[in-house]
């Protein structure tokens, strides 16, 4: 009968978890307020590392700090390898909403094995506003406080190095996914490490009317029960340090001071269970009818207690072993009581943001509702598991229900929004107006209420071919894994959401519209023709780079360290700092001078389409020796030539053909060992094409 029950257990999870994830895989956008923006920035992290991509390397730098706010980021930029990017995000997705009714179950069975059955909320709680909002690292850090919390009750009266091990990359890996649930994690794990051991040392001590030894003697005989408690606070010592050490960074570079919601909000938001709505407010019905679920739970298991209190006291076992009534009274589980009116108590205090962050409020609401599930006592017959997993399954379809139908509008306006087309070119700026837009959904005939589902999907048509996007929300943080290098730099292409259409006069001066739907316009920069007077009249075109003073050689166009690129002409793409060399020689000696830079040099000359041979020239000085890459074409026609130290004069050459009408050279060093700059003396362009091909304007 056991196997049967537990079968029907089993299978009733599977199912549940399939229904759960069908609209994450049925329908082709998931929508979210962060979550295209994730998928982009996890893209620019996989993309970052190569050269080519100067466009990435320009606008970001990477934040390659131990902030807790990585697991995501890392977890997609490696699914980026294998699967296409929306496929990635699904994979995410699935994880967020699968794994957390997974870890209530584990946390559950492992603290109260008589109210596993709760654990079935997971599902309800899985698709919360946060999930909307695109928060997946908080929503996976969810799963992992449950996960460690469940750990540490099943191993904490053994505890063993390999537990502490375990128990530390659970820690670790809460962390580095999001610090609030790791702060509340330590708490739970301090507050249940001393809770736990003091409720077992107060019912040996003080538990009997007629002890047999004198009070002294019971406490000094039990006391050394604390002893595996104090050397496990101790071995959380690094614990605290990591957490007090980004808390008082965060205060240091943030400052304490957050923006407080009044009590009125706080007092809507509690008991309409906002935490669990995001586009519509037919969920608070649902959320007011849970919090009638726990209410009666939470009744049905104070009258548990009663009856168990008078059970026992009417008992001869009462009388035979004198136990006093009020540890019938009270129960072990009562911590998990304290800790949820505990994390009440920092939600009303709490600031709704400050520091690096925020939501803060809407974290905690979602955390003292299941804390609070091994608290409750409400089997008192096995028909009211049944009764209480029929509530939650009803109430989590319900809930489902409401979101499917509001994702396969919102999916319409998705796919309209995105189907925009004409931005093919790589390693391009993209910038869009406004930066982040939350307006009408035509499909569900109203504004979105609290998530914006088109907040940042313009991040979908940039995760490809190099595209640096100007609004990109998470490059103004600390917490994300790129920051801005440069971001005031004129974009290639702008999106224009509707709310802005009457406002692009100024705009159409230097652009052009090549596509618009129902949601934004696509712009593109208007581009002026190569310029014809740079060759000449020829087919040879040739650059000397030199410092301002330098001696120009004869037929040579000059180009300095500051010699920024023109449309239509010629200079560098990159604004990073370069440095010149000056020969010093009195005679103008071709290329003898250069100009040299430790990041990425970007230089691009305007060309009628066809085939070209390149030659460049290298020079080094007598101090330090240079180590030239170069990628032209998409192709590194250059790799590892090191310059020695000395006057040498290195030639290179190599044949591109050029079909959108520029050249554009990426020139860089490895930077390893002693060879930390590139340098580049000159070159020259010539074509390769035969009579009537090679046409000039």
């Amino acid at each position: 009968m056991k196997i049967g029950r537990l079968s029907i257990g089993y299978v009733t999870v599977i199912v549940l978890l399939i229904i759960h994830l069908l609209p994450v895989w049925g329908f082709k956008y998931f929508p979210t307020q962060d979550g295209a923006s994730h998928i982009y920035n996890s893209y620019v992290l996989k993309e970052y590392h190569k050269h080519e991509n100067y466009r990435l390397r320009e606008v970001y730098r990477l934040n390659a700090t131990f902030f807790p706010n990585w697991t995501s980021h890392i977890f997609l930029a490696a699914l980026l390898y294998i699967f296409p990017p929306l496929i990635c995000e699904k994979i995410v997705l699935t994880l967020c909403i699968g794994l957390l009714p997974i870890s209530l179950l584990y946390f559950l069975n492992g603290v109260e094995k008589r109210n596993t059955v709760f654990g079935l909320l997971g599902f309800l709680f899985a698709y919360n506003y946060l999930l909307h909002m695109g928060f997946y690292n908080f929503v996976l850090s969810m799963s992992l406080f449950f996960f460690a919390l469940g750990y540490w009750w099943r191993v904490k009266d053994k505890l063993r190095l390999t537990h502490i091990i375990v128990l530390y990359v659970l820690l670790l890996a809460t962390y580095f996914t999001h610090y609030h649930s790791y702060a509340l994690l330590i708490v739970s794990l301090t507050f249940f490490a001393l809770y736990t051991p003091a409720y077992s040392l107060l019912h040996e001590v003080f538990g009997h009317k007629e002890p047999s030894q004198p009070l002294m003697h019971r406490f000094k005989a039990n006391a050394t029960k604390l002893k595996p408690t104090l050397i496990f606070l101790v071995g959380l010592t690094p614990a605290y340090f990591i957490l007090f050490s980004y808390y008082f960074y965060l205060s240091s570079t943030h400052g304490t001071d957050g923006n407080h919601k009044g009590f009125e909000w706080l007092n809507d938001y509690f008991f309409s269970m906002k935490s669990l709505v995001s586009f519509r407010d037919d969920h608070v019905l649902i959320g007011r009818v849970l919090l009638v679920f726990f209410a009666i739970a939470f009744g049905l298991t104070l009258i548990n207690r009663i009856r168990q209190y008078h059970q026992f006291r009417e008992s001869e076992v009462w009388k035979e072993t004198g136990e006093r009534l009020w540890t019938r009274a009270a129960s072990q589980m009562d911590g998990f009581l304290l800790m949820a009116v505990l994390i009440t108590l920092m939600y009303f205090i709490a600031p709704w943001s400050g520091y690096s962050g925020g939501w803060i409020n809407d974290r905690f609401h979602l955390y003292i509702f299941l804390v609070l599930l091994p608290f409750f006592a409400v089997n008192l017959h096995r028909y009211a598991n049944y009764a209480v997993a029929g509530v939650i399954i009803v109430l989590s379809l319900w809930h489902l229900g409401y979101n499917v139908h509001t994702y396969a509008m919102l999916n319409r306006d998705i796919a309209n929004a995105l189907s925009l087309e004409g931005m093919d070119e790589e390693d391009t700026i993209l910038a869009s107006v406004p930066g982040e837009w939350g307006g009408f959904s035509d499909a569900l005939g109203f504004e979105p209420k609290y998530v914006e589902p088109f907040g940042h999907i313009e991040c979908l048509l940039a995760t490809h071919k190099g595209i640096a996007y100007l609004n990109n929300y998470e490059a103004n943080t600390d917490h994300f894994p790129l920051q801005y290098k440069e971001k005031e730099l004129p974009a290639d292409y702008a999106i224009i959401w509707r709310t802005e259409y009457h406002d692009v006069a100024g705009l159409e001066e230097e652009y052009e519209r090549i596509d618009s739907n129902d949601y934004n316009r696509l712009y593109r920069r208007k581009r002026a023709a190569p310029d014809a007077e740079m060759w000449d009249g020829g087919t040879v075109i040739s650059f000397d780079l030199q410092p301002e003073d330098g001696q120009i050689a004869q037929g040579h166009i000059a180009v300095y360290a500051d010699t920024v690129y023109t449309d239509g002409q010629y200079g560098w793409l990159t604004e990073s700092e370069r440095d010149d060399f000056e020969n010093g020689s009195e005679v103008p000696q071709p290329y003898a001078d250069s100009i040299w830079g430790q990041e990425d040099g970007v230089f691009r000359v305007a060309l009628p389409n066809g085939a070209y041979e390149v030659t460049c020239y290298f020079s080094a000085n007598d101090s330090e020796p240079l180590e030239i890459n170069l990628i032209a074409g998409g192709e590194k026609q250059i790799q590892r030539l090191r310059i020695p130290v000395g006057n040498e004069m290195i030639e290179r050459r190599y044949n591109v053909t050029i079909t959108d009408e520029h050249l554009t050279q990426v020139i860089y060093t490895r930077g390893k060992g002693k060879y930390k700059r590139w340098g580049c003396s000159g070159f020259s362009i010539q074509s390769t094409d035969d009579g009537p091909n090679f046409r000039l304007p």
